[in-house]
């Protein structure tokens, strides 16, 4: 197969989920509209679907059913296909998996249930959902696939992209039931309780099904029809939680990595980090619509300067923007939408011969465990939104931030220090590398009650439970149910916290047992649990009255490096107190080589190679009616520069440079976003 996607990065998909009931429905679809419709957005590649969620085929199908509108006469979907190759645009060609409205109608047995019986459809949902065991469906599928290759082939498809590879419910269908029961010799549980081991196997067996399925479907395309690229959307990772079952290993079976959100600017700036650690071949692709905020108002479109903001972060990380659309339900697409994405992309395109060279520069990394993303206590506090929350922090401060995740823990050393936050027990040996990583000399920072076999090892400690985890009532919940108290030596690492004056959580925070170290600070506990409504210092809250021995901060030497435990994740809270604390975690662990000083909703994200850095300014926080700032910039380096240069304006910077300290100065220029280039 060939490497298409190289270098192309301006892409587009427009969603075509149209029933055929009403004969008008696709009846204007017109090859040369939407054809020039492309052309005007200056797309290099665009997605189209060959089927969709309703299950219905864009082509002569004998396994299922073709829209009725694709049934007579010459097949405009083909024509489509043919005007963009004849036009120099790398085609993908789209295909739903598991929602497949139609295979769920006429093929019941195959449907995804609950433990009642009920489906999604049951439960208000319009998807019919195809349970990725049935070994029915799979051959279903692969004659699909058949029928794609022979429909397609001639078309010269560059990819395939399969949507959907997810779980939307816990499924009991007579397929999970017979597959769990032979592989574990258990009856699958009915009961979500992330405290009993036969669920946790199930959570667990449930990754790895989806995991296997994706597998299946990518080999069964690779052999049948070899020139073409596979993606599966990797959305679910970041877009779900622990019922979608999405981990590393689907994106394992991508050619690239790429997938549909909808987040705020700091949500796309981590997914771009996180895509882009995790992609097997650059570029990796963010997905994301055109509509404000998602497609299910389609006739809204995002201002023009937050869909340049978008593009232009995803082209900070070097990655490709998939811009989706939906179409008009006879067919049509607005035309002035197209106009904008030109307009969008035009402001990329000086970029892009830039966006292929050097690697991400990161002084410090972020731990994204896709296999835990769920608390026993039921809370969102576990590692994905810790994770987003440090990222955002981190953003903020101008430290130069990776992700890194399960499959891509071989190369730590690079780092000076890793984020390990709220990690759990689970079957994952991944952070276990750890251990080398700090005995090297890197430093950890771990948080909550973490993973037991990471305390034990760096401080021969042990969780025996949380503060009033055996209290028997559940009535009220006044704030703060515990405090995090500094001792006197460390009270200048907690900013205005104190021994008198608390650090205040509103969650219960875990007891340790038996840690060796440097505690900093301890868990200071109300009068009264918090749930007692009878029993009280202060009728509105519950302040701090009793320090314990507990540690609640805790940092150690372990080999050559260094680790750090904090009870509370602070990573997670985004008062500017729990920021400020965070943040100085960081900078006392941390050696910065760029010294940016901008506000801190600039972010700097820096690529590197061997005689450059290119260095992308995004302003998370843009104004419309905020004047252009200049913005410091020092980099410690043993080479002057030959030119600074705003890539954009191509125009060069005023630079000195201090041989003796090894430090170069210069001044940014930056409205919305731009892009400089140091070249050594």
């Amino acid at each position: 197969m060939s490497k298409w996607y190289k270098g192309v990065f301006r892409r587009q998909l427009t969603d075509m989920h149209i029933h055929d009931e009403d004969e008008a429905f696709l009846s204007e679809f017109n090859a040369d509209a939407y054809y020039e419709n492309l052309v005007k957005a200056k797309i290099q590649s665009p997605m189209i679907y060959l089927q969709s969620h309703t299950g219905l085929c864009n082509y002569a199908t004998e396994t299922a059913r073709t829209h009725k509108h694709f049934l007579h006469g010459e097949n405009e979907l083909k024509r489509l296909l043919k005007k963009c190759k004849d036009g120099g645009m790398k085609v993908v060609g789209y295909y739903s998996l598991i929602f497949n409205n139609w295979a769920a109608e006429n093929h019941p047995a195959w449907e995804q249930v609950y433990a009642n019986g009920d489906t999604w459809r049951d439960r208000g949902q319009r998807y019919g959902l195809c349970c990725p065991n049935n070994l029915e469906y799979r051959d279903f599928l692969k004659v699909q696939i058949d029928e794609l290759v022979r429909e397609f082939k001639d078309s010269n498809l560059d990819g395939l992209f399969y949507d959907m590879p997810y779980w939307e419910v816990t499924c009991h269908c007579d397929a999970c039931k017979k597959r769990f029961k032979e592989e574990t010799g258990m009856d699958l549980p009915e009961k979500e309780d992330f405290k009993d081991a036969t669920w946790l196997r199930y959570v667990k067996a449930r990754q790895d099904w989806m995991v296997e399925f994706v597998q299946f479907v990518r080999e069964y395309t690779n052999k049948v029809y070899p020139s073409v690229t596979v993606e599966f959307n990797y959305a679910a990772v970041i877009g779900c939680d622990w019922l979608g079952g999405s981990t590393e290993g689907i994106n394992d079976e991508c050619e690239f990595t790429g997938g549909d959100l909808y987040g705020d600017l700091y949500s796309h700036s981590f997914a771009c980090k996180y895509y882009y650690g995790v992609t097997k071949n650059q570029p990796f692709e963010y997905m994301t619509c055109r509509c404000d905020k998602t497609l299910r108002e389609h006739t809204i479109t995002k201002p023009q300067k937050t869909l340049e903001r978008e593009i232009l972060l995803t082209a900070a990380h070097h990655g490709a923007s998939l811009i989706i659309d939906a179409i008009d339900p006879i067919g049509t697409l607005d035309e002035r939408v197209y106009e904008r994405l030109g307009k969008a992309f035009d402001r990329q395109i000086p970029f892009e011969p830039y966006m292929g060279r050097g690697n991400l520069y990161s002084e410090v990394a972020v731990y994204f465990d896709s296999k835990t993303m769920y608390t026993t206590d039921g809370s969102d506090r576990y590692n994905r939104t810790c994770a987003i929350g440090a990222v955002k922090k981190l953003i903020e401060a101008h430290v130069p931030t990776a992700i890194v995740s399960n499959n891509r823990l071989d190369n730590l050393s690079k780092y000076q220090m890793v984020i390990a936050p709220a990690l759990q027990d689970f079957d994952n040996d991944a952070p276990l590398k750890f251990i080398e990583y700090v005995k090297n000399g890197g430093t950890l920072y771990l948080s909550g009650k973490s993973d037991s076999r990471l305390i034990k090892e760096f401080f021969g400690g042990k969780v025996v439970g949380e503060t009033y985890g055996d209290c028997p009532y559940t009535g009220v919940q006044l704030g703060a149910r515990v405090y995090i108290s500094p001792k006197t030596a460390f009270e200048s690492e907690f900013g205005e916290f104190n021994e008198k004056y608390p650090l205040p959580l509103t969650y219960y925070l875990p007891l340790m047992e038996g840690a060796d170290g440097n505690v900093k600070a301890t868990i200071a506990l109300p009068y009264a649990p918090p749930d007692y409504n009878y029993h009280y210092a202060s009728i509105h809250s519950c302040p701090p009255w009793k320090n314990t021995e507990y540690p609640a901060f805790i940092e150690k030497t372990y080999g050559k490096g260094k680790v750090i435990w904090c009870a509370a994740m602070l990573e997670y809270d985004d008062r500017e107190a729990f920021k400020n604390i965070f943040k100085g975690i960081v900078e006392r662990n941390v050696v910065k080589k760029y010294a940016c000083k901008a506000s801190k909703g600039v972010e700097c994200v820096i690529f590197e190679d061997e005689n450059a850095s290119l260095i992308s300014l995004c302003d998370l926080q843009y104004d419309e009616n905020k004047t252009s700032g200049n913005i410091p910039l020092s980099v410690k380096t043993d080479r002057a520069p030959k030119f600074v240069r705003n890539i954009g304006l191509n125009a060069d910077m005023v630079w000195s440079y201090d041989e003796k300290a090894g430090i170069l100065t210069t001044t940014l220029s930056v409205d919305d976003f731009a892009m400089f280039e140091i070249q050594y």
